[in-house]
């Protein structure tokens, strides 16, 4: 057999490739999603602690 043949019918690594684009897509998608509502709970987190810590 030639070797391109060989390499059209060997999948190993294919489950590893859709892993990592599941899994780069999963991070992007809380990357955006942090930086979207970041502001506000850092907003919020501090407004709640200085009630928490005032007299």
């Amino acid at each position: 057999m030639a070797p391109s043949r060989d390499l059209r019918r060997d999948t190993r690594g294919a489950v590893s490739t859709e892993y990592l684009v599941l899994v780069g897509t999963v991070g992007i998608g809380m990357a955006v999603a942090l930086a979207a509502l970041g502001p506000g709970l850092v907003r919020n987190y501090e407004q709640t602690r200085s009630m928490v810590a005032a007299p």
